[in-house]
């Protein structure tokens, strides 16, 4: 029968210990593995969470537009110059003096109606001196012709020879052209005087007056300003110089509008009357003419104005945001998106710049999907993100962007 000692347990032997102190280390060591081997999982998921992330952030998100069809007319807006339907600078045709003068700037007056007098005294006296002439050429011309018809008389007597009344009758006939020249001179002279007085030569309104009493006149044109300048401003004309993308599409009798800056909000109608026909080799430009009735006498000769024109739409034509436009190396492009959503530069050319869109003139089809706010570094082959469509339908394949464009050139 055992028993067992009072004091309790008794320890284990001197040869079992080596074997528990090898156990309780290949047991830290395990534990040692595992956790670093945790730890080497636990981080290479990490970076592949890391990189994965940081791929998806290489791709930018973007966008996209569809180019939409030009369908509602478009306003032009140019730069006019407005002129009277007629104008007249009046220079002095007679040398003086202005004795007096009747109207002034602003003044409306009537054809023949006598703006200034001007004194001629030189001209006063060659008239004298005309009148003088043509009374002595009559006097020898009356003379002439009574010996002429003496000498006829005497030829029936045989008191005188042919040749001798030959001679009377050619002093006779030479008589006759000098008073026909004296007559001449002094027709010329009386009518010279007659402009002395300066007179309106049609009806219209005195838009200049040069001179004052006592001013010089002289009968060069060359020399200093008009004396008067009148203008008819019952209608105006408006000139105008459309670039010549424009030339085709402006016509006579077409309708346009006239806006002045005095007075805001008012729109004054107008119509092409003519054009030049041709394009100026300075400016590329078509010079068009407009008239506008004027009765009321609101527009005002040399005035500016903004004319503006309403455009039928081009045919087939596509507009897009100005957003979507990329400036590179002097070309336009615009960033489209493939149906592998990569990205495809497309060099274009802008018909008509309205301001938030533009009329693409080529280099762009109906079923293209547009960038409408392409980075400055979005290139050739950049794979992007399409987060965001603007009439574009999830899904598209290849044949609906066909179908879309048929339908846009329709």
């Amino acid at each position: 029968m055992n028993h067992e000692s009072p004091q309790g347990p008794q320890p284990a032997p001197p040869a079992l210990r080596p074997v528990r102190a090898l156990r309780f280390l290949l047991l830290l060591a395990f534990v040692a593995v595992a956790v670093a081997a945790s730890g080497v999982t636990t981080r290479r998921k990490e970076e592949d969470k890391l990189t994965k992330w940081t791929a998806e952030q290489a791709v930018p998100d973007v966008a996209i537009v569809r180019p939409k069809p030009d369908e509602q007319s478009q306003g032009l807006v140019l730069p006019g110059d407005v002129e009277a339907n007629f104008s007249a600078s009046i220079h002095g045709q007679a040398a003086g003096y202005v004795r007096e003068w009747r109207t002034d700037i602003g003044a409306k007056v009537k054809r023949g109606e006598t703006l200034a007098i001007v004194d001629t005294p030189e001209l006063d006296q060659r008239v004298t001196e005309a009148e003088g002439e043509f009374a002595k050429s009559k006097a020898k011309q009356a003379l002439a012709h009574v010996t002429a018809q003496r000498w006829k008389t005497l030829r029936s007597s045989a008191a005188v020879s042919q040749q001798a009344i030959d001679e009377k009758e050619s002093d006779a006939s030479a008589t006759d052209a000098d008073v026909a020249a004296a007559q001449a001179n002094l027709d010329r002279l009386r009518a010279l005087k007659a402009f002395s007085n300066i007179a309106a030569p049609f009806d219209g309104v005195v838009t200049a007056r040069n001179v004052d009493v006592g001013s010089l006149v002289t009968t060069s044109a060359s020399q200093g300003e008009p004396l008067f300048v009148v203008a008819d401003v019952s209608r105006m004309r408006i000139y105008v110089r459309a670039p010549q993308i424009y030339a085709a599409q402006l016509h006579n009798g077409m309708q346009a509008g006239l806006i002045l800056p005095e007075y805001p909000g008012r729109i004054f109608p107008a119509q092409i009357s003519t054009t030049s026909d041709a394009i100026d080799a300075k400016s590329r430009a078509l010079l068009v003419e407009l008239t506008a009735d004027n009765r009321d006498g609101l527009l005002k000769p040399g005035a500016f104005a903004q004319v503006t024109f309403q455009l039928a739409p081009t045919p087939n034509s596509m507009s897009v945001p100005a957003s979507a436009l990329l400036f590179r190396n002097e070309a336009i492009l615009l960033a489209t998106v493939d149906k592998d959503s990569r990205i495809q530069m497309k060099k274009i050319e802008i018909a008509r710049d309205y301001g938030a869109r533009v009329e693409i003139a080529s280099g762009l089809s109906a079923a293209d999907d547009i960038v409408r706010n392409p980075p400055e570094s979005l290139t050739q082959g950049d794979a992007v993100n399409v987060v965001e469509t603007d009439g574009v339908k999830e899904g598209d394949d290849v044949k609906g962007r066909a179908k879309l464009a048929e339908s846009a050139a329709r």
